[in-house]
C-alpha cells in the first residue's frame, strides 16, 4: 500500500514537472536579430523601400529585446502616429487652400487618413487577440487608403513632393508590418 501511494505520488510529481516545463516552452518567444532585420528589409518580393525599412527598424531602441509580436505592435503604433501627422497636414492644407480642386483633394486625403488611423486602432485590438486574419485586413486597408490619397493628390497641380514622400513612407511601414505578419506571426497557421 505504501509503495502504491509512493509510486502515484512520484507519477503526479513527474506530470506536474512536465506541465511546468511544457508551459515554459509554450511562452518561448523569438527575439529579433540583426540578421533577421536584414532579411526582412532585403526581401526580393517586398513592396517597400529597403532603405526606409533599415532606417526605421535600426532606429528602434532595444529592438533586440523585442519579439515579433511586440515589434509588430511597435510598428503599428509608429505608423499610426505618422498617419496622424499626415492627416493633420492634409487638414491644414484643406483649410488654407483657396483652389477648390486642390481643397477637395486634400480633404479626401485627410478623411482617408482619418479612416486609416481607425483601422490601426482596430488592428491593435486584433493583434492583442491574435486575430491575425482581421489584423491583416485592417493593415492592408491602410495600404489601399494610401493609394487612394496618392491618386487624388496626382490631380493637384502644385502638390508638394514632400507629401508624396510622406505617403510612400507610411505605405512602406504598413507593407513591412504585413511582411512580418506573414513571415513570423502567421508561420505555421492555416488561416492568416
Amino acid at each position: 500500500m505504501v509503495a502504491y501511494i509512493k509510486n502515484h505520488f512520484l507519477l503526479i510529481l513527474i506530470v506536474v514537472l512536465l506541465l511546468f516545463v511544457g508551459s515554459s516552452y509554450g511562452r518561448f518567444t523569438t527575439k529579433v536579430t540583426k540578421s533577421e532585420i536584414s532579411d526582412i528589409c532585403t526581401q526580393k518580393d517586398s513592396d517597400f523601400n529597403e532603405s526606409v525599412c533599415f532606417k526605421v527598424l535600426e532606429s528602434i531602441p532595444n529592438i533586440a529585446l523585442l519579439d515579433y509580436f511586440n515589434l509588430t505592435k511597435f510598428l503599428v503604433n509608429y505608423d499610426s502616429r505618422k498617419f496622424l501627422d499626415m492627416q493633420k497636414q492634409f487638414q491644414s492644407l484643406t483649410n488654407s487652400t483657396t483652389d477648390r480642386s486642390s481643397k477637395g483633394s486634400y480633404n479626401v486625403c485627410s478623411e482617408t487618413f482619418a479612416l486609416a488611423i481607425s483601422s490601426f486602432d482596430t488592428a491593435l485590438t486584433c493583434l492583442a487577440n491574435k486575430d491575425y486574419f482581421t489584423f491583416k485586413v485592417n493593415i492592408g486597408s491602410t495600404v489601399d487608403m494610401v493609394v487612394t490619397c496618392r491618386d487624388e493628390l496626382s490631380t493637384v497641380v502644385t502638390a508638394n513632393p514632400q507629401l508624396f514622400k510622406g505617403i510612400s513612407f507610411v505605405q512602406d511601414i504598413s507593407m513591412i508590418i504585413l511582411l512580418i505578419l506573414k513571415r513570423f506571426l502567421c508561420k505555421g497557421l492555416t488561416i492568416c
